[in-house]
């Protein structure tokens, strides 16, 4: 216990539970995040150049003003690689965790579907607290119930 929360230890295989399709979703997501962060970007480069030549038409320090100006373009592009760094690997974290919870009850149903099947109807899917799918695995439940009423 940390904190007062039990701590589950996972492995990773756990987590990609369909691991082609999980992956796959979240390149989805990160690529499309980095879509939309290189038009906001070009965005940003093309009015910050207009404005940077307007400084330089009204300025007679020329040369130290774009010294000083190549100095604060410089951080803010280290910021904003870590900034996109992390957003990549949050992105990442959360597609996996949250595709875990849509692939998850997927394979519970198999497990069901191939019980029924073999006519094991005393099978039920149990899903997590949180998973997807929690109406459909009621009904399912509901379907083997009677199916092994009407077996008896």
């Amino acid at each position: 216990m940390l904190f007062g929360f039990r701590i589950k230890k996972r492995r990773l295989s756990n987590l990609l539970l369909e691991p082609l399709l999980q992956t796959k979703i979240g390149i989805y997501c990160i690529a499309m995040s980095l879509i939309f962060m290189a038009v906001v970007g070009l965005i940003l480069y093309q009015n910050l150049g207009n404005l940077f030549d307007l400084f330089f038409e009204l300025t007679d320090g020329r040369v130290k003003l774009h010294g000083v100006i190549a100095a604060y373009l410089q951080n803010i592009q280290a910021l904003l690689f870590l900034a996109t760094l992390a957003y990549i690997i949050g992105t990442i974290i959360v597609s996996i965790v949250y595709t875990h919870r849509l692939v998850g009850p997927t394979i519970a149903f198999k497990r069901h579907l191939d019980a029924i099947k073999e006519g094991d109807f005393a099978h039920r899917t149990v899903l997590r607290k949180g998973d997807a799918f929690q109406e459909v695995a009621t009904r399912l439940n509901e379907v083997s119930e009677l199916l092994e009423t009407k077996k008896t």
